[in-house]
């Protein structure tokens, strides 16, 4: 596994819930609106306006992720077994652990951030999303951050479809940022 690159980075959340990880995926996005704007729109912008990443979910839910025009933090990606891990002014940290892969056994759920960091995924995989955003000379940064640990006893079965399934992945993360940027940047924020 992997720790933390640097001593001084400034800590996230999610450094304090994963510190360390077997897979990790970072994308960002400038975004022409201030920091508690954007903050404001993760909280706010649903699957729904993620056109990309709800024709992806919606096919990786066999369709029930189609309609529920929820915010996405609060339902991550339909997966079951989703839990809120945290949030600051900037940041919303959600995750779950659990068996993805095609025939993995049901998701164990977990019922908050304690419990989830001090449960063992030995036969399954720990997945923790970040989205968070931070001001700059522009505007604002907004960045989408996922963390994964695979357990010893899962790294057989995950490994092999995480290779089949990152390209897509990556695809739902861009798609939701954009998203996010839309939402800040229109204006049309609750």
């Amino acid at each position: 596994m992997r720790p933390m690159a640097s001593d001084h980075a400034v800590p996230t959340l999610l450094d304090a819930i994963v510190p360390t990880w077997t897979y990790r995926m970072v994308q960002g996005r400038d975004v022409q609106a201030s920091p508690e704007r954007v903050a404001q729109a993760i909280r706010e912008t649903s699957l729904d306006e993620a056109r990309v990443a709800a024709l992806l979910v919606a096919v990786r839910t066999k369709g029930e992720s189609r309609g529920l025009n929820r915010p996405f933090v609060q339902t991550g990606d339909f997966e079951p077994g989703f839990v809120r891990l945290g949030e600051d002014e900037e940041e919303v940290c959600i995750g779950f652990i659990g068996r993805p892969w095609p025939g993995g056994a049901p998701e164990r759920a977990v019922g908050d951030a304690a419990a989830f960091m001090a449960a063992e995924a030995l036969d399954a995989v720990k997945v923790a999303v970040s989205i968070r955003c931070a001001g700059a000379s522009y505007g604002t940064l907004l960045i989408t951050e996922t963390r994964i640990v695979v357990g010893p006893l899962a790294a057989g079965r995950f490994n092999p479809y995480w290779r089949l399934v990152k390209p897509a992945s990556n695809l739902v993360r861009s798609s939701l940022l954009r998203a996010i940027a839309r939402h800040a940047e229109s204006g049309m924020l609750s």
